[in-house]
Formats: C-alpha cells, structure tokens, sequence
C-alpha cells in the first residue's frame, strides 16, 4: 500500500479529513499508463481533498510486471518511491537496465537498488496488495476504490468527479442537526427525526 495527498510530494497514511481514492494497478498495463492524466486532473478539482492509494497488482504472466512493481518499492527504500512511480508509467520499455538507468537519474544508491530487486521481503509486500485486491473481488487494472467502495464502469472526470462529491457529502453532513430539548425529538440530518 503506498499513500500519499492528491500532490504526490511525499509518502503519508490517508488522512481523517479526506476521502480515500485507491487504485489497485500495473506498471505495464496500457489502461493504467492512460489514465494518469485524468487523475492529475481529478486531483486538481480536489486539492487536499483526496488522499490516493496505489496497490500493486501485476500481471502474473509477465514477469516485467513484477520487475515494474519491485522497482518502486526498492525505490521506496531510498526515498524515491512516487518519483519511481511516475516514471515508470512513461517508460516504453522496463528491464533492469532500463530500471538501472532510471535509478541512477533519480539519484539513487545504485548497488543498493540493484540487490533491493532481488529482496525476498519486497516481493512479499507485492504479494501482500495483490492478496488484497484478491480479498477485496479486484480481477483487472486499474480498479478504484472510493471512500471504500468499488468503482464500476467507464473511468471518466464527470464520474469520478460526481462520486468523490457524493462521498465527500457524505462525510460532512451532521449526524445531528438539532435536538428538541423540551420534548426530546432529535432532528437528523436532512431534517429527519426519530
């Protein structure tokens, strides 16, 4: 699991105040690459809003896949996890001489990103968040989650939009709206009472 605020400048665990938009993706599947803008765009419209969460699920039939996702969280160890992160989803081709190169350029310890792909205690963590996915029905990338709750269909602004608000309207109304002391009604919000 790796989270971060919708400005992905650093590692943090959802906050209190913010939904929780999680992806469960794949560094080589063409849908997760294609998606990243209208992400950006999504966590515009929402600045402090969101806090994303990104699991790996790789693609067991190709071990490029989980190459992809060992470099990230190899990365992760030097402090360069989200900065691997997005680089890897505009590489055209990920081997570990590519995964090499991109190590160096971020500035990393290029012998300890070397033995870290081969770290047994990595790819646990990989299988971890693809238990996960498994646990919670994910069968394909990208699969969202928002505020807890799959989401179905066509990726798009307006709907994801639309459903981030209807979370987020969610999380703000009162539970209480007025009590009636005098004669004991309690107003819900919405102005139900019980």
């Amino acid at each position: 699991m790796n989270s971060l605020p919708n400005n992905f400048t650093n590692y943090t665990s959802p906050l209190a105040d913010t939904i929780e938009l999680m992806e469960f993706g794949d560094f080589t599947c063409s849908r997760c690459r294609g998606i990243r803008e209208l992400l950006d765009t999504v966590f515009n419209a929402f600045p402090g809003q969101l806090t994303y969460t990104f699991y790996h699920f790789p693609n067991h039939r190709t071990e490029v896949s989980t190459l992809a996702a060992l470099a990230t969280e190899s990365a992760r160890r030097q402090g360069c996890f989200w900065p691997m992160f997005q680089a890897l989803f505009t590489q055209l081709i990920i081997n570990r001489t590519t995964l090499s190169i991109l190590a160096i350029q971020l500035g990393m310890n290029y012998n300890q990103f070397i033995d870290d792909l081969d770290d047994e205690q990595l790819l646990l963590r990989i299988e971890d968040d693809q238990q996960e996915g498994h646990r919670l029905g994910v069968t394909k990338t990208p699969t969202f989650f928002v505020g807890g709750q799959q989401f179905h269909g066509k990726l798009t602004h307006s709907r994801l939009s639309s459903i981030i608000r209807s979370h987020m309207n969610r999380c703000t109304r009162p539970i209480l709206s007025k009590v009636d002391t005098a004669s004991g009604t309690i107003y819900w919000g919405k102005g139900e009472y019980g």
